[in-house]
């Protein structure tokens, strides 16, 4: 009963929002093995009450302290935190304790000396008790990491009972952000997780869940750690998910989260998750998001994916910042375009709410709103707000996200936020951005090819992501992995910025890119049967309404916009002049540009087909930035750019009236 209140007592300061719908719960008991007969996992009983007498690993801090907004918390250390504040996790959580002895650092040190190979189990334990005490609780300097090699290298955990060695990796959690990169750390982890292997494979749920929960936190920090009995764990009890409790079935998400890969059939636990979503409160289906998400896994079930997003509105006062962004990224990814409804309600209520969330949260805020291009200007507003005041602190990829969303949306160029941007990358680039620049260059090349779509081009920033040199090492050598932002930035300069005297792509380069862009698009569009059954309307018609198949041009002028255009070359009665023989000079990755000086009257006219991808859903025939910059351009080299809207387009009934339509346009 004093455990119980005191550790009641550590809870009465816990946020309330995360104790929502929490139940009350004992201390997990483990079951341990006296003696091992057989080499085949198996488990027995005896109580490991006083091994729970443990200190919790304390969350790390990202130092990014941000006084214009709420602070950043990392997804996975909010996720284990609202375990641990929830009695309904009490049973699979290990649970921070009060219960220490104070151990100076110089008893620590007389016991880093001790020949640690001649110890017996019991001594390891104890000793690695008292330095985890030591280690947690000494308000002196911490020991040097290195002075733990030879102590933590010597302790032999194949011959601890099952109690000892779980007491150690108790003890272990307080070590784990100060040693993550140490190897030697790394090896005591990965041996005790061969021992793991050895003894508990065949233990219940929740103790299963427990000593994953242990697992996670003394290896969370240690980069790319792979953990094999989680994830063999994850797998045996995953695949049976109608026998999970709501939040077991949670408890594994969090896991598979952090896994990535899902070992288990994803469409069952989704079935299992719906079934229960009442039982679970909206930062608990957050979790479960992340779950879906990290694993790429979509929820399949609209009405399933419909209940989240309606639930996010019912319950916007209790969503944490970490779990609205969950919650986001998992509907952008799953959500189907033509049932934007519900997505339109959440993001009118977010932007009140935009205050709660960090800079992080509202990207993917932001990013959802361009992957399904839909404008809501409070909101966009709002955002592009925060990220002014936050220009100091945003990270690389807050920039990149962001303005990918203000190209989607064609926000106007003449916005501050653009040249705020600017000045924030030009006063940093060599000085404190600098590392995250090496770290991160193809993130620097996007944000100025986003820049570009918006007919922004900070010359002296873009002679830095184009020299040779810089290029290469944003695709470590492989031009593969160039992504379209480097096609848009060369083509673009050569069209917009004819006096730009800085380095392009090597021509072998941009051509390679090129085939690789157009031939992804021919792909990806034979599932686009929208945009193909307009196009091929279009073209009927005009072949039509002309009366000629043969000198009607399906080209791309600029190559670097994949969808072709349909060409046409009128003389001053509008009528169809030869084109063919003109255009047979260019080369596939050539800009054809057609000379307005010397066209003998005729018009090049470019008809755009405004399919439901290129233009902004909620808004009447606006074009994305991508299709506004596409007919700058294109006015640029010489063609009148006409856009065929698909609603205007939908809302003719005959054949007649296609044809007048199109007429009209060119016409003009």
């Amino acid at each position: 009963m004093r455990v119980l209140l005191q550790r009641l007592s550590h809870l009465r300061n816990v946020n309330p929002m995360l104790l929502r719908g929490s139940d009350s719960g004992n201390l997990v008991h483990w079951k341990a093995l006296t003696k091992r007969k057989y080499s085949t996992p198996s488990v027995a009983c005896v109580n490991l009450e006083k091994t729970l007498r443990i200190h919790a690993v304390n969350p790390p801090v990202i130092n990014n302290k941000n006084d214009n907004g709420p602070e950043r918390i990392q997804e996975n250390v909010y996720a284990h935190n609202f375990f641990l504040n929830s009695w309904k996790y009490a049973k699979t959580v290990m649970r921070p304790s009060t219960t220490y002895a104070y151990v100076t650092n110089k008893e620590a040190l007389e016991i880093l000396k001790q020949d640690w190979n001649s110890m017996t189990s019991d001594e390891t334990v104890s000793a690695v008790k008292k330095l985890s005490y030591n280690f947690r609780h000494n308000n002196e300097e911490k020991i040097e990491s290195s002075r733990y090699t030879k102590a933590f290298s010597g302790i032999k955990t194949e011959n601890m009972t099952d109690d000892e060695l779980v007491t150690i990796m108790q003890h272990l959690v307080p070590f784990n952000n100060h040693m993550k990169n140490h190897s030697f750390y790394t090896n005591l982890c990965m041996q005790i997780e061969r021992e793991c292997m050895r003894r508990f494979l065949k233990l219940p749920i929740e103790k299963t869940l427990y000593l994953c929960d242990i697992i996670y936190q003394i290896t969370c920090n240690i980069n790319k750690y792979f953990s094999q009995y989680i994830w063999y764990s994850i797998r045996k009890k995953g695949n049976r998910p109608h026998q999970l409790s709501p939040q077991q079935l949670i408890q594994i998400l969090f896991f598979l989260n952090i896994h990535r890969k899902p070992p288990i059939n994803m469409y069952e636990f989704e079935y299992q998750l719906e079934q229960c979503k009442e039982e679970l409160s909206i930062n608990e289906l957050a979790i479960a998001a992340l779950g879906f998400f990290k694993t790429s896994t979509k929820i399949r079930s609209a009405n399933f994916l419909e209940y989240i997003i309606r639930r996010s509105i019912a319950d916007i006062t209790e969503i944490h910042s970490v779990s609205i962004a969950s919650i986001i990224k998992l509907v952008r990814y799953s959500v189907d375009l033509t049932e934007l409804k519900p997505l339109l309600d959440l993001l009118k209520i977010l932007s009140s709410y935009e205050p709660h969330y960090t800079l992080a949260s509202l990207t993917h805020i932001a990013q959802t709103c361009g992957r399904v291009a839909l404008y809501n200007q409070e909101l966009m507003d709002r955002i592009i707000g925060r990220l002014n005041k936050e220009l100091k602190t945003a990270r690389l990829k807050d920039f990149e996200r962001l303005l990918y969303t203000f190209s989607i949306l064609n926000i106007n160029s003449g916005n501050s936020v653009y040249q705020n941007v600017i000045e924030e990358l030009r006063t940093t680039w060599n000085t404190t951005r600098a590392s995250e620049i090496q770290r991160f260059p193809h993130v620097a090349s996007r944000i100025l090819g986003y820049m570009t779509i918006q007919n922004i081009y900070p010359i002296d920033l873009i002679k830095y992501v184009m020299a040779p040199e810089f290029v290469t090492r944003t695709c470590q050598g492989d031009y593969h992995f160039l992504s379209r932002e480097y096609l848009v930035l060369d083509y673009s300069l050569r069209i917009e910025i004819p006096e730009y005297d800085g380095p392009f792509l090597k021509p072998t380069v941009r051509i390679f890119l090129e085939k690789k862009y157009f031939d992804l698009c021919q792909k990806t569009n034979l599932s686009s049967s929208r945009a193909n059954l307009l196009f091929s309307e279009v073209l009927a018609t005009c072949q039509e309404l002309f009366n000629n198949t043969t000198d009607i041009s399906i080209i791309r002028p600029l190559p670097y916009f994949t969808p072709q255009d349909i060409v046409l070359c009128l003389n001053e009665q509008n009528q169809l002049v030869p084109s063919k023989e003109y255009l047979s000079q260019f080369e596939e990755v050539d800009i054809k540009r057609v000379d307005k000086e010397n066209s003998n009257n005729v018009r090049w006219i470019a008809l755009i087909l405004g399919h439901p991808g290129l233009l902004i859903r909620n808004c009447r025939d606006k074009p994305t930035g991508a299709l506004a910059a596409k007919m700058r351009q294109l006015s640029i080299i010489g063609y009148m750019p006409v856009m065929v809207s698909y609603s205007t387009w939908n809302m003719l009934q005959s054949q007649q009236e296609k044809c007048d339509y199109i007429k009209s346009l060119i016409s003009k």
